[in-house]
């Protein structure tokens, strides 16, 4: 068995859940959710989660399954959404007890790349470069980073270094680095790069701190996402907490306001700006 065999079988229930819209309607958050754990490599946590994920597809479907004492004279047809989606559901949950504990991986397990843990992973859209180009001198400005301890894809300075295996040098950051910024907007939610960020930092239960930008708000996160606390980046008061809590998580003093002010002033008024 395995983790992407597991995925295509969700896949087969989350098709029989969306054949069946008028029933089966407060299914699809919970198997799109699970569709977003299997996206990305397994942890002890995301196979916990997925199995109550999967038991309360299964849960919600019994109702229409055929009596296991038929009354004489009725005559019952399992409907076809409902028996797929069962079905679907019981052969995924019997994959994920059937998968070895070794294939669990955990956020410690990661390797780390070069000999320094990267202390600011900010993911985002490249279309928000200039967004992501000022945050990074705001953080470097309250808290005294230096650049290889940052890294910001789009930004020149923070970029993969050159000759380095970008997609398993991204995986290991992102799952080992010590904070995780995503700042959202309309072009980053619609990114399957950032998405996938988004779903492998969430699995780790390590500190992630998603900002509102460009016209986005909280309520544009949909599950799992949804449960986490997001900043608004248009708010001066969010952003000076924001950056008070990643000293705290680094252990570092946070410099006085006077010093980045002018730089936090423009990250709102970039982060304000609605994409067009």
């Amino acid at each position: 068995m395995s983790w992407s065999r597991l995925k295509t079988v969700v896949r087969g229930a989350q098709a029989a859940i969306e054949s069946e819209p008028k029933h089966l309607a407060p299914l699809r958050p919970i198997v799109s959710e699970a569709v977003l754990l299997l996206s990305n490599p397994p942890t002890k946590e995301s196979q916990d989660e997925l199995r109550y994920l999967l038991t309360k597809i299964q849960e919600f479907v019994i109702p229409w399954r055929p009596s296991p004492r038929p009354r004489s004279g009725v005559f019952y047809i399992q409907p076809k959404w409902a028996k797929s989606t069962d079905s679907q559901a019981t052969e995924a949950l019997a994959m994920l007890d059937a998968l070895p504990a070794a294939q669990a991986i955990t956020a410690d397990s990661v390797p780390a790349l070069g000999n320094m843990t990267m202390k600011v992973f900010v993911s985002h859209s490249s279309a928000d470069k200039a967004i992501a180009e000022t945050f990074v001198q705001l953080v470097r400005g309250a808290l005294n980073i230096s650049s290889k301890e940052i890294r910001c894809t789009s930004v020149e300075g923070y970029k993969l270094p050159a000759g380095s295996e970008s997609s398993e040098q991204l995986r290991s950051e992102v799952f080992g680095c010590d904070l995780f910024i995503a700042l959202l907007s309309p072009a980053s939610m619609q990114s399957v790069y950032v998405m996938f960020e988004l779903g492998a930092r969430w699995g780790t239960k390590r500190y992630f701190a998603p900002i509102m930008v460009a016209g986005t708000t909280p309520g544009d996160l949909k599950p799992p996402l949804s449960g986490v606390h997001a900043i608004d980046g248009t708010s001066e008061s969010d952003v000076h907490q924001l950056l008070a809590d990643m000293g705290a998580k680094l252990s570092l003093p946070v410099e006085g306001p006077s010093t980045y002010v002018k730089v936090l002033r423009g990250f709102i008024n970039q982060a304000s700006a609605t994409m067009k």
